[in-house]
């Protein structure tokens, strides 16, 4: 069967809000004041974000700094020093107890049970058919106590409430597993940039960003509250999670201006997350794409210390696996002239269309627009419909940006 993986979000919930919010800060949408009022959750810094001169946006049901100062002043700092995020859109929820990791096997097609302890990663989920669900970050905490089965799950912007549900009736009665929800009781902030670790340690104290190595999450205290820190970088540069309560947030969010760290909104980080091809569901992940379509192979785990495991969309992910090879697979794309790609433009080759761009973007880092399609895989030159005018584009492979590049050096 062959699919076009057009670029349309599937209704699995609130689209509208987003596809505007992106479409405004690409600057080809129409105005937000002409929509109706939308009904949104309040971030718990929104406040401070309003004192900071946020420009405002409804995205996936909060409503979120689309940016401050600028969208590339903000990038450009990120790029050369460091910019805080606040990511409290993005779902959470905490999986405890002493078989936390094969509840969430049953749930997601990464097995959990082979992370280790102190880890942090990103994980896929996927429907009964195969395509993706969601690619949340997964963080396999370690604390003072060496608890093997505490599990921090972070979601995808659009799957806050499903997934949890999802591992909440995955817990069985005799598996004593806790799954608590803390969208509502928590901050979860980023700090991305080559200098987080230097500038960090004006915030928490020198010795916090140095405890947690590159690609580990550890529970500590701050502020006399427990809290996760992560050392996680988003955005193909070095940078820190934080997920803390709303009061150490807000004093956290406070520091960092004081330390000249930037605040930074989403228009920023979706431009810098597609250079560094951090990919989202279900943006750049539509029905049908499975996880071999998107490039996500590593995070599919068929088999487990059991053999074949069972999981949502397995049998489907063991059909496409065993059978022809695929007829479409995401690659990026860098358009050779001035003129700019936009989610949905149409992909053709040889005078056939082949694609849409599922999403597209000015690069400042490349000076030129990107964008990602799924795109037949022999395919090394394109032409992209740039509002009726074909701009020839190079297919390459993601990510456009090397990264993370690590901490900043003297």
């Amino acid at each position: 069967m062959t699919f076009d993986f057009l670029p349309v979000i599937q209704p699995d919930g609130d689209h509208g809000a987003h596809e505007h919010a992106h479409d405004h800060a690409q600057g080809h949408g129409h105005e937000l004041a002409h929509d109706p009022p939308l009904r949104t959750n309040v971030l718990p810094l929104a406040p401070m974000h309003l004192k900071g001169g946020w420009h405002p946006a409804p995205v996936h049901s909060f409503t979120v700094p689309l940016w401050f100062r600028g969208v590339y002043d903000e990038q450009e700092a990120a790029r050369e020093r460091a910019v805080i995020f606040d990511r409290s859109h993005l779902g959470r929820f905490y999986v405890t107890g002493e078989r936390a990791a094969e509840v969430l096997a049953r749930v997601l097609a990464t097995d959990a049970r082979r992370i280790p302890p102190g880890t942090i990663t990103r994980a896929v989920a996927c429907r009964e058919d195969g395509s993706i669900l969601d690619i949340p970050t997964l963080c396999h905490i370690a604390g003072e106590g060496g608890d093997p089965g505490r599990w921090l799950v972070i979601t995808g912007p659009r799957a806050q409430v499903r997934l949890y549900e999802d591992v909440a009736a995955a817990v069985r009665p005799d598996d004593d597993v806790v799954v608590r929800d803390r969208l509502e009781e928590s901050v979860l902030l980023s700090v991305q940039g080559p200098g987080s670790e230097q500038m960090l340690a004006g915030v928490v104290g020198p010795t916090i960003p140095a405890a947690v190595p590159l690609g580990e999450a550890h529970e500590m205290l701050l502020g006399g509250f427990r809290a996760l820190v992560a050392h996680h970088g988003e955005i193909g540069e070095d940078g820190y999670l934080f997920l803390v309560s709303p009061e150490v947030g807000e004093h956290l969010w406070e520091q960092a201006m004081t330390m000249q760290i930037e605040p930074a909104g989403l228009a920023a980080y979706d431009v810098m997350r597609l250079e560094a091809g951090l990919i989202e569901a279900p943006t750049e992940t539509p029905v049908p794409a499975t996880p071999f379509h998107a490039g996500l192979d590593a995070l599919v785990d068929l088999d487990g210390p059991e053999g074949p495991r069972d999981f949502p969309g397995a049998a489907g992910l063991r059909a496409l696996r065993a059978g022809a090879p695929l007829e479409r697979v995401l690659r990026g794309l860098r358009l050779d002239g001035p003129r700019l790609a936009k989610r949905g433009s149409r992909v053709s080759a040889g005078g056939a269309d082949v694609g849409a761009c599922v999403n597209a973007a000015y690069s400042p880092v490349l000076g030129n627009g990107i964008a990602v399609a799924y795109l037949p895989p022999h395919l090394e030159r394109v032409e992209v419909d740039t509002d009726g005018v074909p701009q020839p584009a190079a297919v390459v492979a993601l990510p456009f940006v090397d990264g993370p590049r690590g901490p900043a050096t003297a």
